[in-house]
């Protein structure tokens, strides 16, 4: 197999795509100066494609695919046919991921530019998070990473996260075991004994449920993932289990209410939290976001952060992820997530929000968003390499 180009920079790696393109039989054109979206044109009779490049020394995340996704769906990028992705070194799990969302009619092909040739990677065939692309290695994990999601009060999306967090890493090739500690065992009613993740082109994977009082980590030694869905009493969950954490989310709501009312509370949680685990990465996540208009945000950001700003100054694991980079979108598909079981009790089949509707799914991108920032931001290295 050809080996990865060795450009030393991005001016000679765009050189050495441009003529991998016209060995192709692509005429190549180079846009204007600071023409946003795209860094080259290229056309083959009636077909004109758009192609972004991207110099990395790392695998590509999902924002990254995203944003060229939303160039091409734009009134400038419908003028083209295709949208090529192509970069030095690989994809992450959650970029692959976001790959296998995609319906048969994506208009965006991403690969890597080897020395003599593209390697396109095919959605169909990603099977299990792991391909030839990923140098980070395989997903397998001596010991599982430990999530918990906290809340101050009901209402906020615990339940509804925590799940959805299982269903993104279950995209990416995770077993996921979800471990339901609040008392009203709501995660057990909607998603009953699990999920399972289906791949046509592979094994597949599954979301195991687990009630906290039978857990035990020897019942899921094929799950590399735990996320437990904590009970809002901190005291009521148990200990060894709090102490394992690597990864805290706590689900709130960007408006004034939810700023004012959840403000000290998570703060108080944090305090708690911190009594039993210190090492854990802390992230305040905006659930059920509603876009209010660009004058109304900048105060209801400025409020927010101003309401954690106590924390971050003593705890440098805690982070407050801005919504405008990760959020929670509301959408009718976690709203009414769940009302099939409604519709019909019997029904033995579990699912999650994450069905394509005309091509899209805005809590399947949301979800693998907020597992990209978390393995980027928490500064513990890939979920795929965390084995100590």
């Amino acid at each position: 197999m050809s080996s990865h180009t060795e450009s030393s920079n991005f001016v000679e790696f765009e050189q050495h795509v441009a003529k991998l393109f016209h060995k192709g039989g692509w005429t190549v054109e180079t846009p204007k100066a600071n023409q946003p979206g795209y860094d080259l044109a290229i056309r083959k009779g009636d077909l004109v494609a758009a192609v972004q490049v991207k110099w990395l020394r790392a695998n590509v995340s999902t924002p990254m695919i995203q944003r060229f996704e939303s160039f091409l769906e734009s009134k400038e990028g419908q003028r083209f046919n295709y949208g090529f992705f192509v970069t030095t070194k690989g994809y992450a799990g959650p970029a692959r991921a976001l790959m296998r969302a995609w319906g048969e009619d994506t208009k965006i092909h991403c690969g890597v530019a080897l020395e003599h040739k593209f390697d396109w990677i095919d959605p169909d065939k990603i099977t299990d998070g792991k391909d030839e692309q990923d140098s980070q290695g395989s997903t397998g994990i001596e010991k599982p990473i430990y999530f918990g999601v906290f809340t101050c009060k009901g209402g906020v999306g615990k339940t509804t996260v925590s799940a959805h967090l299982a269903g993104a890493f279950a995209l990416q090739g995770f077993n996921v075991a979800l471990v339901d500690l609040d008392p009203e065992q709501n995660l057990q009613k909607l998603v009953g004994d699990g999920v399972f993740v289906p791949n046509p082109k592979g094994i597949g994977t599954n979301i195991q449920v687990f009630d906290g009082q039978d857990w035990h980590e020897d019942a899921a030694r094929d799950c590399q993932i735990v996320i437990c869905d904590c009970s809002p009493a901190l005291e009521r969950n148990p200990k060894e289990l709090i102490e394992k954490l690597d990864y805290c989310i706590i689900p709130t709501t960007l408006n004034p209410l939810g700023i004012n009312k959840h403000g000290k509370v998570i703060q108080s949680t944090v305090e708690e939290i911190r009594k039993i685990n210190t090492i854990a990465h802390l992230f305040v996540l905006v659930n059920n976001f509603k876009q209010p208009g660009a004058n109304h945000l900048r105060v209801l950001k400025r409020a927010f952060f101003e309401a954690y700003k106590e924390i971050k100054k003593t705890d440098d694991k805690f982070h407050c992820i801005d919504p405008e980079e990760v959020c929670i979108r509301a959408s009718d598909q976690l709203y009414y997530w769940g009302i099939h079981l409604l519709e019909n009790p019997d029904s033995p089949l579990s699912e999650l929000a994450f069905k394509l509707i005309g091509g899209k799914c805005h809590p399947r991108e949301d979800f693998i968003n907020l597992s990209d920032y978390i393995e980027n931001k928490a500064a513990l290295g890939s979920l795929r390499n965390a084995s100590s």
